[in-house]
């Protein structure tokens, strides 16, 4: 737990910081300085912090999808305000803490996924080292290093106690309801129409897609809340109001226009149904496999099927669905294929480091080649990254760095798979799958996008990834108790 290993419990800190929050408000409030406010938010927080560490932790958290995007606050760095700021001083707070006090349980570093991920923090900084443009990877390494410390390896500790798990979910939840109630109250105006939806998120979220994928993760959680809410101790008479908030998301995404988030949640509702039956999940990777092998051996057949279809982006949701395949004249598909050239390409020439963590927006241009480009083609990067978490690993980190955050996508749905069949208790079971349920949006839409870097996606996903550790290292220690008891 955080709070026995890293809150202090003695209050008087407390009282004297409080004491001193209120005499720099009062001050601040008889002068008329709207700049000496910053004093008792600031000793606030530090407060808070300090002294209620989980509960800050969650708090900061869930107000991810509400924090206000600022696109260049100097030296070409943007920043989202104010869950950034917050995240690093819980960093800094965290590595004291951890490695100065010592006052932690190590074990859960020794889980297989937490292993995986650290292995992936130390390449990302390997490559960093080798990297075309060491400061731009220095720093695309130290923000990735901070989310995965704070909402992964902190909040495994944070989810041992699983009511700290539904503290996160019903906050993150209700934030983004509210987030997209603002949004679908400004998108009515322009009668919800396609060309409208790419910017209506601003200033929360710099694109649609983004905006989707953030959605897409609570609707699992409303979906299960709605209609196993007695596991969860919900009376039957919120069901009908959690179904019409459910509603609000879904037609959130929906007007959204985001066809990735589309084919995400198809594909969510397709693993519900695998864990339902309770198939293995080597099944999966067998069968995913021999379809690997067929659409290799077959890719020019289905790329002569694929290049027949012309149907274009549209403001219909059914001509919309069926531009998902066009890659032949939809200028959005036929990018996204020059951008995943360009990162083979890049990892051609670099296959070991590639070109650094955060780089390929800077080093793609020379690798496009006119043949490919497209109406909306950049050699400046300022239209999109590469389009997809796997390309985008591959050549900023080289094969290995790809395999690396492969790895850590399948052994979360192998421990997930494992957490939900092994485990006795029916709501551990069921919040296991409601996590994995949010997380495998966000798998399937990374084949199209990439937005782990921001926080709006980073701290769900990571979140989501410690929720599915912590109810395996629990099921674990059930087992082992049972064993010892026995």
């Amino acid at each position: 737990m955080l709070n026995k290993h890293l809150t202090p419990q003695s209050p008087y800190g407390l009282y004297l910081l409080a004491l001193l929050t209120g005499l720099a408000g009062m001050w601040a409030a008889m002068w008329g300085s709207y700049t000496v406010f910053l004093i008792p938010v600031a000793i606030a927080v530090l407060v808070f912090s300090i002294y209620r560490t989980e509960n800050f932790i969650l708090l900061t958290g869930a107000l991810a999808p509400l924090s206000i995007n600022i696109s260049d606050i100097g030296g070409g760095l943007g920043l989202a305000l104010p869950t950034e700021p917050l995240i690093v001083w819980i960093f800094l707070l965290l590595i004291f803490r951890f490695f100065l006090l010592k006052k932690i349980d190590l074990s859960p570093l020794r889980h297989p996924l937490v292993l995986l991920v650290l292995a992936y923090v130390f390449w990302l900084w390997l490559s960093s080292v080798f990297s075309s443009m060491p400061m731009v990877s220095v720093k695309f390494s130290l923000a990735r290093t901070w989310y995965i410390v704070v909402f992964f390896l902190g909040a495994i500790w944070l989810f041992r106690n699983p009511r700290n798990i539904y503290y996160f979910f019903n906050a993150i939840t209700v934030c983004t309801l509210i987030l997209v109630i603002y949004t679908l109250v400004k998108h009515a105006a322009d009668g919800f129409i396609r060309s409208a939806s790419y910017g209506i998120s601003w200033p929360f979220f710099p694109d649609h897609g983004m905006y989707a994928a953030a959605i897409a993760f609570c609707v699992s959680i409303l979906v299960f809340y709605t209609f196993n809410g007695a596991v969860f101790g919900i009376k039957p008479g919120w069901a009908p109001v959690l179904g019409f908030f459910l509603l609000i998301l879904l037609f959130g995404i929906v007007v959204s226009y985001t066809r990735a988030t589309w084919l995400s949640l198809i594909a969510a509702i397709g693993v519900y149904f695998i864990l339902r039956l309770r198939i293995k999940f080597y099944w999966l990777m067998l069968v995913f496999g021999a379809v690997s092998v067929y659409g290799i051996v077959n890719q020019e057949k289905l790329l002569y099927d694929l290049e027949a279809n012309k149907q274009g982006s549209s403001d219909e949701l059914e001509g919309h669905v069926k531009s998902v395949s066009n890659i032949t004249t939809d200028p959005s598909n036929m990018e996204r294929i020059n951008r995943w050239r360009c990162a083979a390409r890049m990892v051609s020439e670099r296959p070991l480091f590639g070109f650094g963590p955060g780089t390929y927006v800077f080093q793609y241009g020379p690798f496009q080649q006119s043949s490919e480009m497209t109406i909306i083609s950049t050699n400046v990067g300022d239209l999109g990254d590469a389009h997809s978490e796997y390309f985008s690993a591959m050549s900023e980190t080289g094969f290995l760095g790809m395999a690396l955050w492969i790895g850590i996508t399948l052994l979360t749905v192998a421990t997930a798979f494992r957490t939900i069949y092994l485990s006795e208790d029916r709501k551990l079971r069921i919040t296991a799958t409601m996590a994995l349920l949010g997380l495998i949006t966000y798998y399937v839409h990374a084949f199209l996008n990439n937005y782990s870097q921001y926080d709006k996606i980073a701290v769900p996903f990571w979140a989501f990834t410690a929720v599915i550790v912590a109810l395996d290292l629990r099921r674990k220690a059930t087992e082992e108790q049972k064993i010892g008891v026995g």
